[in-house]
């Protein structure tokens, strides 16, 4: 099983992609995620042995994309 998430990050998609990498270099058993920045998107792409871990890694990324996004806003451009 396969999914791919395109966000349109504006000028955050390299934040993004570096703000997540740690998580993606973490070995999780019946997944494997590549992430990267092309332009302004940001771009998850997840492979899973079952809809379960499909679905679990899916809510992880999407979650800790939003608490970088979050924390980035709460703390400035900088």
């Amino acid at each position: 099983m396969r999914a791919d998430v395109r966000i349109d990050a504006e000028d955050k998609a390299q934040m993004l992609a570096n703000a997540l990498r740690p998580e993606m270099e973490q070995e999780v058993s019946r997944t494997r995620v590549d992430i990267r920045a092309e332009g302004s998107e940001l771009i998850i792409s997840i492979q899973a042995e079952d809809v379960v871990a499909l679905r679990a890694s899916l809510n992880s990324y999407l979650r800790w994309t939003k608490l970088a996004i979050d924390s980035q806003e709460a703390i400035g451009d900088e």
